[in-house]
C-alpha cells in the first residue's frame, strides 16, 4: 500500500495554503492508498514529522509552504536518512528549489502539473548539524534578509532582497575567512559568501547559471568589496540576467570546505531563508540525496 504524508504550513504565502490544501489533498488521493494531512503549529514540527514519515515507512512526503517549510521537511528526511521520495507546492517569496527544478510557482498550476510527473534525483548538503537545499550565505544577505519588511515582498517580490542587499553592501565591511577545500586552504576579505546547490539565488541566476541540482556540487562565490560606482554598473547587468563577473566575484566548486572566520566580530548566516548556523562552518554536500517529483 502506497502511503503519502502532506505536511502544510496554514500561515505560509500569507495564509494561502488554505485556498489550494484540499486541492492539493484530491490529486495525492489518486497518487497514494492513503494520505495523511498535519498542519503545522510552531517551528520544527514539519521536521519532527517528515522523519516520523521517513522512518514509518511512507513512500513519500509532499509539503505545501515557503522556503523555510522545504527546509525543515527536508531536515526531517535527512535526519532519518532513509530513502524516500519528495514532492512540494511552493507558496514561498522566492522558492529556489522550485525554480531551479521548473516547478510552476502558481500553487493550482503545480497541483495541476501533478497528474504527469517523473522523479528527479537532487543534491542536499549539510551546514554543521543543518540540511540544506539551496543556499547558505554569511554576510551582507543575512543581515539585508532580516530588515526585509513584509510590505516590501509582498510588493516587489524576491527584488525586495535584491535592492535591499544592494544598498547595504556599499557601507558593509568586509570579514576575513579561511576556507578550507579539497584543493586547498585560502583566505579571503569579502562581505559576502554564498554557497549554492542551484543555479537560482533569490530568484536570480546570474551567480552560478552553470549549477545544476544533481551534479554533486557545492558552488561557493566569494564577493569582493563594491563600491558605489561597481553598484551602479552592476544593478542593470544582474537586473538584465548578465552572469556576475569576476571582477566582482570569485566562484569555485567543491564537495566539502570548513570556513572560519578570522574577524573578531560575530558574523550571522541564512540557511535556505532562515537564520542559520555560526561559525566555523563545515560544508558537506550529499548527491542525489532526495527523488523528488517534477513536471513529467
Amino acid at each position: 500500500m502506497k502511503r503519502c504524508m502532506l505536511i502544510i504550513n496554514p500561515t505560509a504565502g500569507r495564509e494561502r495554503a488554505k485556498y489550494h490544501k484540499d486541492n492539493l489533498r484530491i490529486q495525492l488521493e489518486t497518487m497514494f492508498d492513503t494520505v495523511e494531512t498535519r498542519l503545522t503549529r510552531k517551528a520544527g514540527d514539519a521536521t519532527e514529522w517528515a522523519k516520523e514519515a521517513a522512518s514509518a515507512g511512507f513512500n513519500s512526503v509532499f509539503c505545501m509552504g515557503g522556503d523555510g517549510t522545504l527546509n525543515e521537511t527536508i531536515n526531517g528526511l535527512a535526519q532519518a536518512n532513509t530513502p524516500i521520495n519528495f514532492g512540494f507546492v511552493p507558496l514561498g517569496t522566492v522558492n529556489d528549489l522550485a525554480r531551479a527544478l521548473s516547478v510552476p510557482l502558481h500553487p493550482e498550476v503545480a497541483i495541476d502539473k501533478l497528474k504527469h510527473t517523473r522523479l528527479v534525483p537532487v543534491d542536499i548538503a549539510k551546514a554543521n548539524d543543518r540540511y540544506f537545499v539551496n543556499t547558505i550565505a554569511a554576510g551582507i544577505m543575512p543581515e539585508a534578509v532580516g530588515h526585509v519588511s513584509i510590505e516590501q515582498k509582498t510588493l516587489l517580490g524576491p527584488l525586495a532582497y535584491f535592492l535591499t542587499g544592494i544598498k547595504a553592501m556599499q557601507n558593509h565591511e568586509s570579514s576575513l575567512f579561511k576556507i578550507e577545500t579539497e584543493a586547498g586552504e585560502n583566505i579571503y576579505r569579502s562581505p559576502l559568501l554564498i554557497a549554492m546547490l542551484t543555479s537560482s539565488v533569490g530568484s536570480f541566476r546570474n551567480i552560478a547559471p552553470k549549477a545544476k541540482v544533481n551534479d554533486g556540487k557545492i558552488w561557493l562565490a566569494i564577493f569582493k568589496q563594491f563600491n558605489y560606482l561597481d553598484i551602479l554598473k552592476i544593478i542593470p547587468e544582474f537586473l538584465a540576467g548578465t552572469p556576475v563577473s569576476a571582477e566582482y566575484m570569485t566562484l569555485t566548486t567543491l564537495t566539502h570546505a570548513k570556513i572560519t572566520l578570522l574577524d573578531d566580530n560575530p558574523l550571522s548566516t541564512n540557511i535556505d531563508g532562515d537564520e542559520g548556523p555560526g561559525f566555523p562552518l563545515e560544508l558537506t554536500v550529499l548527491p542525489s540525496f532526495l527523488n523528488v517529483y517534477v513536471p513529467a
